[in-house]
């Protein structure tokens, strides 16, 4: 038996391809996956936010760690998965991470990196209950309704404890936020609390994205106070520092922390040029990583020289990553760019939506001011100018 990690770039280029092209056995493999993962042991479903993976092909029994990448691509995944394919428990499933990120994350404008999956050196003990603290907790109704709702097994599905897997969507609000508060009165995994300068970054992108999807323009407005921060933090002029911990900033520069801060820059420039400036700077920084047609994850003076990764799971690698920065910032800026071929599927399915946007799969909306991203397919870009036009698949046409 192996493992399931939620597979966010595959699940990401899937359902932009679906904007491009209907498909109903893409559709069914979407909906199957993220189904599983937001009904079964991935999903937290107290609190919301998603663990770090299963330990079993049926989605079962998480390994309890929480980490903020996965809440960060898992957004971007459930929010566009609303945009495209408009289930209402995939927006639920969307808010759900976004109460976890805030209440589990959040460190003023900036997010923690983890928290553990054990409490007190036994893992999943947070989280886990046993049937009689269930019926003791819960009026009878109470736990009838839950049993109708959740795999209620009195032998437990986790070492004779019961990891709360759902059967269906029936909603049971209430009843989840009274176990939550007992949860909370619980020792509570320790929190990994470094600020990794990348993922953070990654967690404005999802901010951006879950809030073009789902017309909550309050979320961009998080991600850009997130992203000033990194750069008050981490940004010396030409690099980035990597990461923040108890006072100390390792100011050593990656590629990834680069590539996925200007991605966020670039997606914050499409509704505000004043992010152009910063924004050219970063592309700067980005370019530095690269050696003929090779990236550098990063260089020091003391050690050999680390080369990039292309493999996108299980977050985008640093090469794609830069590659959908630089193309959006050309694509942004009126630059030329040239058609490319796709890279192996499962692999490099985040570089895969770059290809997209390359090949002008990607709606490229031109307008004097922005359009409402409610109003605009998920797969677009805007930039500023005139006329008004709106260039797909080669052709552009003009809008009014």
């Amino acid at each position: 038996m192996g493992q399931k990690f939620p597979p966010h770039s595959t699940l990401l280029y899937l359902l932009f391809f679906l904007c491009v092209e209907k498909n109903s056995d893409v559709e069914t493999l979407c909906s199957k996956t993220l189904d599983a993962m937001r009904l079964r042991g991935l999903n937290d479903h107290l609190q919301g936010g998603i663990f770090r993976y299963c330990v079993d092909r049926r989605w079962t029994i998480p390994h309890f760690e929480k980490m903020l990448y996965d809440q960060a691509m898992a957004l971007w995944c459930f929010s566009l998965a609303y945009k495209v394919m408009k289930k209402t428990e995939y927006r639920k499933m969307a808010e759900g991470i976004l109460r976890c990120l805030k209440e589990s994350f959040a460190d003023k404008e900036l997010f923690l990196a983890a928290h553990d999956a054990d409490t007190e050196h036994v893992e999943g003990a947070t989280y886990v209950w046993s049937h009689a603290e269930l019926q003791a907790s819960l009026t009878v109704d109470e736990f009838h309704r839950l049993s109708d709702s959740y795999y209620i097994d009195e032998q437990g599905n986790f070492e004779g404890r019961i990891h709360l897997i759902r059967k269906n969507d029936i909603p049971l609000r209430e009843i989840e936020e009274k176990l939550l508060a007992l949860r909370k009165k619980r020792p509570q995994p320790a929190p990994d609390n470094k600020i990794i300068c990348g993922t953070n970054a990654l967690a404005a992108i999802a901010l951006i994205q879950a809030g073009r999807s789902m017309d909550m323009t309050e979320l961009e407005e998080k991600a850009a106070r997130t992203i000033r921060r990194l750069i008050d933090l981490f940004w010396d002029g030409h690099a980035l520092g990597h990461s923040y911990y108890k006072g100390v900033k390792q100011a050593q520069s990656f590629l990834f922390d680069a590539a996925a801060t200007l991605t966020a820059i670039s997606m914050l420039y499409e509704n505000d040029l004043a992010w152009g400036k910063i924004m050219t700077a970063m592309a700067a920084s980005v370019e530095s990583f690269r050696d003929g047609e090779k990236w550098v994850e990063s260089r020091a003076a003391d050690f050999q020289t680390v080369w990039a990764s292309w493999f996108d799971h299980p977050i985008p690698s640093s090469i794609s990553m830069a590659e959908m920065a630089l193309a959006r910032v050309a694509l942004l800026t009126g630059q030329e760019t040239k058609s490319r071929a796709y890279l192996a599927p499962h692999q490099a399915d985040f570089y895969n939506i770059t290809v997209l946007m390359n090949n002008g799969l990607f709606h490229l909306i031109t307008s004097k001011s922005t359009i409402p991203w409610s109003q605009l397919p998920a797969n677009s870009m805007q930039r500023r100018g005139e006329p008004s036009t709106d260039c797909y698949r080669g052709t552009c046409r003009m809008i009014t």
